[in-house]
């Protein structure tokens, strides 16, 4: 079944050391603090970068995805092959900070279903009775799709 907007995962709490969960959970160190990005209010700072913004923007928009859809949730309700798209990007200011507002489509498998998929794939790829296209058929109606907000606020 392919839903789009439908489904709602829970904002991730506010932590006091976003860049050392970021770090802990993916082994990668970010120069931010704030939030996880969700409006204005818990928009995630970043004080610099070492990468160029577009990887950045994608790299985060992953992580946190993963982090909502993966690894909070419990195993029968947790997705896999966890993909994100940019959408949009929209710069404006709240009184007189400015934000970056970037919206994904977050898409993803129920990981069992995902695994399952896996290992069709792996069992039957080139067999002359694999039918593919039917296989990619069922994973496509298999993901479901969302769009998120990610607010960012740049300090350097």
């Amino acid at each position: 079944m392919n839903t789009t907007n439908t489904i709602k995962f829970e904002n991730l709490p506010a932590v006091d050391d976003i860049s050392g969960v970021i770090e802990d959970i993916f082994g990668v160190k970010l120069d931010v603090s704030g939030g996880w990005g969700y409006d204005n209010n818990s928009a995630l700072i970043v004080k610099s970068l070492d990468v160029p913004l577009v990887q950045f923007f994608q790299m985060f928009a992953s992580m946190r995805a993963n982090i909502e859809m993966n690894l909070t949730l419990d195993e029968d309700t947790r997705y896999a092959g966890i993909n994100v798209t940019q959408l949009e990007h929209k710069e404006f200011k709240i009184e007189n900070d400015k934000y970056d507002i970037l919206t994904f489509k977050v898409a993803g498998i129920k990981e069992k279903e995902y695994n399952n998929f896996i290992q069709e794939y792996k069992e039957n790829f080139g067999k002359k009775e694999f039918d593919l296209d039917k296989h990619f058929k069922l994973r496509e109606e298999s993901t479901i799709k969302i769009e998120s907000d990610f607010w960012f606020n740049f300090q350097f």
